[in-house]
């Protein structure tokens, strides 16, 4: 009972799930002998009874072990003065694939803090680990990561979380007599400010408006304006990380498989459950994007090209603006030889109240380029329901190859598809080990060998050629095994 206890905490299962399972195994809670709380006592307890350097020493082996099995497994460790353990790095091999791919913009997240033995220090290195340092980094508000993230990597455009700041409005400001009116306000500056200039000037007036010059975190607000308000980070791209979103933190990462008494090697274990996880999920969405799409939600002919060119989750956020289009009419135009302006009005619902917003759209013809006010292709790397707008007033059907971005595309199979996840094999039975060791030897001949046709079809004849000798091996060992039944059932 134990054994089945340590087990399923190891992969983290909650203890009151373990204490409803072997319940139902033996028929009832009063045929166990003990009660839940015995059960969390006694995982409590073996976390406690646990040899930090014995921990220690299971990780640093765990790191090992991933080593052995991809070599592009990277992890490193800091040792303090007396040599002890301070903190340790580690990167999956197909994370560091993936991370060629999509590592233009990186969130980082610090929310599991402190556990039993150390404050856990965040230390970046996505230079040394991952080959090139990440264009972005989007945090929460932390001085610790703001100064960390300036002084090593400081060609990288940091930027923080605006849900972290404004989910601390009603604890800072919630005391003004005031406050209702006070938030919409401050949220109407920050979302709705077109320039840089008239989002000073409109808190210029919200400070006079509500005397909060002496609110010392609302001026620390204002000085720290290029790291959260959006009109500062116009143009830029955040592939497409929503400003509004909490970051894909440890939490959700996770999904509370973790606890404040979690040992480091429990840590390293759930580390290793969750990417097995998140890769299974990952081939699933894969499966689903080549076996069908979503329909289209307008007769638009361009939306049928991303329907057919985008993975399902990117072509939602597409539909979004094909059907914001409706709300969208051209207002002027001023054309300047192939070059034209076209300001689009767009209808919003704001408090009831609805609003007319107008942005500048330029269109090139003879290069069917264009860039909204709005920028949101350049943001997040979706065409805006303007510029759908005007593509379709004048009649440009097929989308340009130019706003049709390979990194949403489904068609496109990426070198992180081919790389397994790096996962621990200790504790598995020798076919396992065996399957794992075959699975490793395959992904690594296909990560070095795939881009080319000519080298691809040599291990194809190979792997043909020894399918062949093992079903020929298959077919002597059940020949065999049938002849020595018969011998013996003859003797």
């Amino acid at each position: 009972m134990k054994c089945v206890i340590e087990d399923n905490d190891e992969v983290g299962i909650r203890p009151n799930k373990i204490f409803l399972a072997l319940s139902n195994e033996v028929g009832g809670p009063s045929n166990l002998g003990f009660s839940e709380k015995d059960l969390r006592n006694y995982i409590t307890a073996r976390l406690r009874n646990n040899n930090v350097n014995a921990d220690v020493r299971e990780m640093m082996s765990y790191f090992r072990r991933m080593k052995d099995i991809n070599p592009d497994f990277f992890y490193t460790v800091e040792l303090d003065d007396e040599c002890k353990f301070k903190s340790a790095v580690w990167v999956d091999a197909r994370c560091r694939a993936s991370y060629e791919y999509y590592g233009d913009v990186v969130s980082v997240d610090s929310t599991y803090r402190r556990n039993r033995y150390v404050v856990v220090k965040l230390v970046f290195f996505p230079v040394k680990c991952m080959g090139t340092a990440p264009q972005c980094i989007i945090t929460d508000q932390c001085r610790f990561k703001y100064h960390a993230i300036k002084n090593t990597l400081p060609d990288t455009r940091h930027r923080w979380y605006i849900w972290h700041i404004m989910n601390k409005l009603p604890s800072k400001l919630g005391g003004y007599r005031r406050y209702g009116a006070l938030y919409v306000d401050l949220n109407n500056i920050v979302w709705n400010s077109r320039t840089e200039e008239s989002f000073e000037d409109n808190w210029a007036d919200f400070i006079d408006e509500y005397n909060l010059h002496n609110n010392t975190w609302v001026s620390d607000l204002y000085d720290d304006r290029r790291m959260w308000i959006p009109i500062y980070f116009k143009g830029e791209f955040w592939s497409a990380m929503r400003s509004t979103q909490r970051s894909e933190s440890m939490h959700a990462f996770y999904g509370g498989y973790l606890h404040s008494k979690t040992s480091l090697v429990q840590f390293v274990h759930e580390y290793d459950n969750v990417l097995g996880f998140k890769e299974q999920r990952e081939l699933e969405d894969d499966a689903a994007d080549s076996k069908g799409v979503i329909p289209c939600a307008t007769t638009s002919p361009m939306e049928k090209q991303f329907q057919q060119e985008y993975t399902t989750s990117i072509f939602r956020d597409v539909q979004i603006e094909f059907v914001k289009k409706a709300n969208c009419r051209v207002s002027t135009v001023d054309k300047q030889g192939s070059l034209v302006c076209v300001t689009m009005e767009e209808e919003k619902l704001v408090n009831d109240t609805i609003l007319c917003v107008s942005y500048d759209v330029h269109f090139d013809h003879s290069t069917q380029e264009l860039r909204c006010e709005c920028n949101l292709f350049e943001s997040s790397g979706v065409l805006c329901c303007h510029c759908l707008e005007v593509f379709h007033s004048y009649k440009v059907y097929k989308v340009p190859s130019c706003y049709v971005l390979p990194r949403w595309s489904k068609k496109i199979k990426r070198k992180h598809t081919y790389v397994k996840s790096s996962h621990d094999i200790s504790r598995s039975d020798e076919s396992h080990v065996a399957f794992k060791g075959l699975c490793a030897h395959f992904y690594s001949v296909a990560q070095e060998f795939v881009g080319d046709d000519e080298e691809t079809t040599l291990p194809h004849v190979a792997l043909e050629e020894t399918m062949a000798k093992l079903a020929a091996h298959h077919a002597k060992k059940r020949s065999e095994s049938v002849s020595k039944t018969q011998t013996n059932i003859g003797s």
